[in-house]
C-alpha cells in the first residue's frame, strides 16, 4: 500500500513539476516577420505586429526594407533571417518629416503567471532611439544618433509592468532628417498558470492515501 500512495504523489508531482516549467511567449515578435517568424520580402507595405501610432507628419503606413532595396541599406546595417527594418511608407527611402515617431506591438500573456515573465531584446534605430515604454510606463533605454549603423542596443523588460493579458510596448524613435526607421528582435518565457487538478488526479491521489490509512489499520491490528 506504501506503494500505491508514493507512486499517486509521484504521478501528480510529476504532472506539476511539468506545467510549471518557464515555456516561449508566442506572442512576441521582431520587426518586419509574419505570423511564424519568417522575414518578409522588401517593399512589403505593412507589418502584422507593429503599427505606427504617432508621427510628426505623413503616413502611419509601415514598409519593410531590406538590402535588396539599396539606400538606406547602407548606411543601415545589412540583413539577417530574424528581423527587417521598419519605417514610414512616405517613398520607397522612408523619408520622413523631423520629430518623433511612436511605433506599437502587443504580446498577450494570457494563462501565463506575468510575474514569471522574462522579455528582453536588442533594438536600433534612424536617428536615436528616446525610450522604450511597457504599459505606458517609461523603461529609460536610448540609443546613440547613428544608431542604424553602430548595431543594437539591448534592453530588457521587467516583469513588475507586466500583466496578466495584453501588454503594449511603445518603441519611440526621433528622426533628424531624411529616412527613418527601427528594427527590434526580442525574446520572453514565461510560466503558465497550472490548472486546478483534474478530478481523476484528484482520485489518484485520493487512492493513494486511502490505501495507506487501510494498510496501517490492518497493521495495528
Amino acid at each position: 500500500m506504501k506503494k500505491a500512495l508514493w507512486l499517486s504523489i509521484a504521478c501528480l508531482s510529476c504532472l506539476w513539476a511539468g506545467q510549471a516549467q518557464a515555456t516561449s511567449i508566442s506572442t512576441l515578435f521582431n520587426t518586419g516577420v509574419d505570423a511564424s517568424g519568417t522575414v518578409l520580402a522588401d517593399g512589403t507595405i505593412g507589418d502584422p505586429h507593429y503599427t505606427l501610432i504617432s508621427v510628426p507628419g505623413g503616413l502611419t503606413d509601415i514598409r519593410i526594407r531590406t538590402s535588396a532595396g539599396g539606400y538606406p541599406i547602407g548606411p543601415y546595417f545589412g540583413d539577417n533571417t530574424s528581423s527587417r527594418w521598419i519605417g514610414p511608407n512616405n517613398d520607397s527611402i522612408l523619408d520622413g518629416p523631423l520629430g518623433t515617431y511612436r511605433y506599437q506591438t502587443t504580446f498577450d500573456l494570457t494563462g501565463f503567471n506575468p510575474s514569471t515573465a522574462s522579455v528582453g531584446g536588442n533594438w536600433a534605430t534612424d536617428n536615436n532611439g528616446l525610450d522604450i515604454l511597457i504599459n505606458g510606463t517609461s523603461l529609460g533605454y536610448t540609443t546613440s544618433y547613428t544608431s542604424f549603423s553602430d548595431g543594437f542596443s539591448p534592453f530588457t523588460v521587467n516583469s513588475a509592468y507586466l500583466n496578466g493579458g495584453v501588454n503594449t510596448l511603445w518603441f519611440d524613435v526621433n528622426n533628424g532628417g531624411g529616412p527613418t526607421a527601427l528594427r527590434v528582435q526580442m525574446i520572453g518565457t514565461a510560466t503558465p498558470i497550472a490548472p486546478v487538478p483534474e478530478p481523476a488526479s484528484l482520485l489518484l491521489l485520493g487512492s493513494g492515501l486511502a490505501g495507506l490509512a487501510a494498510w496501517r489499520l490492518k497493521k495495528s491490528a
